[in-house]
């Protein structure tokens, strides 16, 4: 079986719409950055996979998709960061109690 540009589009989507499915369904803060990371990764994916169609030069596509994990690493980091400062301020790790905790 030869995989295709339509394989690549269906599995980018597929990861968007879990992603997209978490941050909309998670409580918890973590759990919502963790989908968030999976929305920032379904473009690295359809990025990596049309890159070797397109006929460009061979490395571009893999060099700006390692740029964009790394990007979404260090926001990762810097969220769970912020995540475990929010938890230790309210000492609570779910998303509805951040509103309640406008003192």
């Amino acid at each position: 079986m030869n995989v295709g540009p339509g394989h690549y589009a269906v599995l980018s989507a597929v990861v968007f719409a879990l992603g997209l499915y978490g941050v909309l369904v998670r409580s918890n803060m973590l759990g919502v950055l963790i989908a968030v990371f999976l929305l920032f990764s379904a473009p690295v994916i359809a990025l990596v996979g049309f890159s070797h169609i397109g006929g460009g030069a061979p490395p571009l596509g893999e060099a700006l998709a390692l740029f964009g994990v790394v990007a979404a690493a260090a926001q990762l980091a810097t969220a769970i960061g912020i995540t475990l400062l929010v938890w230790r301020r309210i000492g609570s790790g779910e998303v509805d109690d951040l509103m309640e905790a406008d003192e």
